[in-house]
């Protein structure tokens, strides 16, 4: 893991550019750093000297006197080369470069960049940019604000990583209203040298992270992520956002699976790998940041809830259970023990519903239920402020609970904090108890759920894809000596060969050009039969009316190929598959497809005809590990067709994961392949194997 120790923990500062004009980012660091209170030397860098916020300048970073871990460099960005060549005399450790300019702007930039990071590497310093804010650090011990903006942080639990800095701004602006404490922040911009996944490294061994926060445009290196971020999110939870697209899902595509990658398909796989909280919504991703920074991962879907307030806890239930969360029911000691302590208008199940003039005696003995009852693991504490209660006595008893369990707590606070100072004061007690105060009880809801997200996400099966016996050797040759159509999509018959390399069953087929071949395949694999026609062009051939069904003898054999043979006459090398009609069988898809500099993808979903019009589908990364197969098949919409419906029995889900398994080794060992479709794969009851009906494999350039 690389040390970052001199980016958010150095010794000495210099700003290489500093200017005593208010409204420049030289002024601006330098005044950040002494307002939050560095606690080692800040030295002003500018070749006309003086004096800048009361601190004589140097010259140059090399008549800096005392020792430098740190440099912004704020110069035109045609200077940050022989700039850093200073620095590195001076034993500067790492250089924010502050300034723009460069692969941001265009070509010329880009190159600039690249020169830079040369430098640098030859150097042996590290850089944090171009073209981004800077870093802090909450740390009383440090007291880091070396960045240009505004934005006021408290020291607290949650550390962000920020690719674009308005983004960061918003987030950096509502911690800050919302009374959440921040721990580490870094803006890397271009993100030459310094990666992301490095800073979420520091910030995964940091013990005073409990939460980190990462904005993405775009990923700069996928495998490095993909190498780093998991071992984080086994400790701890990363919520990202990303805006952007990724070029996998802009570009022209011709077979299924492809046409189903939606534009941000890549991250959602990536991000789904790493463990890593996706939301599309920042005001969710900062309530539930607010959470994760002081309360524990909930062990468990179990939520209790206790009000005065009996609507606002009906909000939160509906919201639970909507997100798959449980709202159970309490025990029977519990229940009387609430009718000795509660009024007798009081409901006594889950939400505990206490009414208006509940305070201190009812709150406590209701949290004592809550937070001791074996089947809760969290609990929601919902309540307004009525001018006739004693509210801090209701905050008292949030903190006496709150204090002694481990139970996931998180509160609703329906009150004006503007208004009295016994409300504002009681909202300021239950956050100081450890608790997340939200307005709205449907937030709750959704931070709970957000929560479990990430447990499960943590304590899925780490495991490694199985061995499987496969001939990868045939299946390379079958690939290298494929003759390919224009738009590089490989013969049937080789598709079929590199299927059975790898164990995937076919369907029993037979191709020819005449009716006699037919006829004679039919009779050796039976009746009834499906007749298609084959040729470069009929990619979709349903779509092309170039498949007949349940042919049920030889004159309806003739009958087809007549009609197929009249129909298609004109179109080139026009060819006759014959196969075997299966019966009874669920219709799925199994798809890959490749992914620039990660490797491929594989899908699974529900298949045949309707396969574009639901787009039922899921992605994951290859290869697959058998749990991550288990997973593709609960995660479908439709998953309950596979369970059986109406009834049709339940197919044999595991012949579905050894076909998942064995396409995704197809796949990560052979990159070559850039879309294989197998639409559709009949998936049938329990002891039958699974078997491709149709299969389209196109190789890369």
């Amino acid at each position: 893991m690389a040390d970052l120790n001199n980016l958010f923990r150095p010794r000495g500062i210099a700003i290489i550019g500093a200017s005593n004009r208010p409204f420049t980012i030289g002024h601006r660091i330098m005044a950040n750093l002494q307002t939050y209170g560095f606690k080692g030397p800040i030295t002003p860098v500018n070749p006309k000297g003086g004096e800048i916020l009361g601190v004589p300048v140097a010259r140059s970073i090399k008549e800096v006197q005392n020792d430098v871990d740190l440099a912004h460099v704020i110069v035109r960005n045609t200077l940050v080369a022989p700039t850093l060549r200073d620095c590195a005399e001076k034993g500067v450790k790492v250089c924010i470069i502050n300034t723009s300019g460069f692969k941001e702007l265009n070509q010329e930039g880009a190159k600039m960049e690249r020169e830079i990071v040369e430098i640098a590497r030859e150097l042996g310093i590290r850089l944090l940019g171009p073209n981004c804010q800077g870093v802090m650090n909450t740390d009383l011990e440090v007291n880091l604000y070396s960045n240009f903006t505004f934005a006021k942080m408290t020291p607290g639990h949650v550390s962000m990583v920020c690719q674009g800095g308005g983004v960061a701004e918003v987030i950096n602006n509502y911690f800050g209203m919302n009374h959440i404490g921040q721990r580490m922040y870094a803006s890397p911009g271009n993100a030459c040298d310094i990666s992301i996944p490095e800073i979420l490294e520091f910030y995964g061994d940091d013990p005073g992270t409990h939460v980190i926060v990462l904005h993405l445009e775009s990923f700069a290196d996928p495998q490095e992520f993909l190498d780093k971020v998991p071992a984080i999110t086994a400790k701890k939870p990363v919520l990202a956002l990303k805006s952007g697209t990724t070029p996998e899902g802009a570009r022209a595509v011709s077979s299924h699976t492809g046409g189903l990658m939606e534009q941000d398909t890549v991250t959602d796989v990536l991000f789904d790998k790493c463990g890593v909280l996706r939301f599309a919504n920042l005001g969710e991703l900062c309530d539930t940041a607010a959470a994760f920074a002081t309360q524990p991962v909930p062990r468990g879907d179990r939520v209790g809830m206790v009000t005065n307030a009996g609507s606002p806890a009906i909000i939160v239930t509906d919201g639970a259970v909507k997100a798959g969360l449980k709202v159970p029911d309490l025990s029977e000691s519990s229940k009387e023990f609430l009718r000795e302590k509660l009024s007798a208008i009081a409901s006594i199940a889950n939400p505990i519903d206490m009414m208006a003039t509940a305070a201190e005696a009812e709150f406590g003995a209701s949290l004592k239920i809550l937070v001791e009852d074996a089947n809760l693991d969290s609990v929601v504490v919902c309540f307004m402020t009525p001018f006739f209660v004693d509210t801090l006595g209701i905050a008292k008893a949030v903190e006496t609970y709150a204090a002694q369990t481990d139970r996931t707590l998180i509160a609703v606070a329906m009150t004006d904090p503007g208004g009295k100072a016994e409300w504002r004061e009681t909202v300021e007690k239950v956050r100081k108890a450890g608790l997340p105060v939200y307005y709205f009880p449907e937030d709750a809801a959704r931070v709970l759920y957000h929560m479990n997200r990430f447990r499960a996400l943590r304590d899925r099966p780490r495991e490694a894809p199985p061995r499987l016996a496969v001939d990868k050797n045939a299946a390379r040759g079958l690939i290298q000596g494929a003759q390919r159509s224009p738009d590089g999509f490989i013969s049937p018959e080789d598709a079929g060969a590199i299927l059975k390399a790898y164990g995937i069953n076919m369907v029993a087929e037979h191709r020819g050009g005449t009716f006699n071949d037919l006829k004679a395949a039919a009779a050796k694999i039976g009746y009834p039969v499906v007749l298609k026609a084959e040729a470069p062009t009929l990619v979709h051939k349903t779509e092309s009316f170039a498949v007949i069904l349940n042919i049920k003898d030889e004159a309806e054999l003739k009958k087809a190929f007549d009609d197929l043979y009249a129909r298609l006459r004109g179109v080139l090398d026009l060819s006759y598959l014959l196969q075997n009609q299966l019966i009874g069988g669920l219709e799925v898809i199994v798809g890959g497809a490749r992914a620039s500099k990660l490797g491929s993808m594989i899908m699974f979903g529900l298949g045949g005809v309707n396969v574009e019009i639901f787009k039922d589908v899921v992605f994951k990364l290859a290869p697959l590990c058998r749990s991550e197969a288990e997973e593709m098949l609960a995660e479908i919409r439709s998953s309950t067709l596979l369970d059986g419906f109406r009834g049709q029995p339940a197919v044999d889900r595991g012949a579905l994961v050894e076909i998942l398994l064995k396409v995704s080794v197809l796949l990560h060992d052979h990159p070559e392949i850039e879309e294989l479709d197998l639409n559709p794969v009949m998936a049938f009851p329990e002891g039958r194997s699974s078997v491709v009906v149709d299969a389209r494999i196109k190789l890369g350039k």
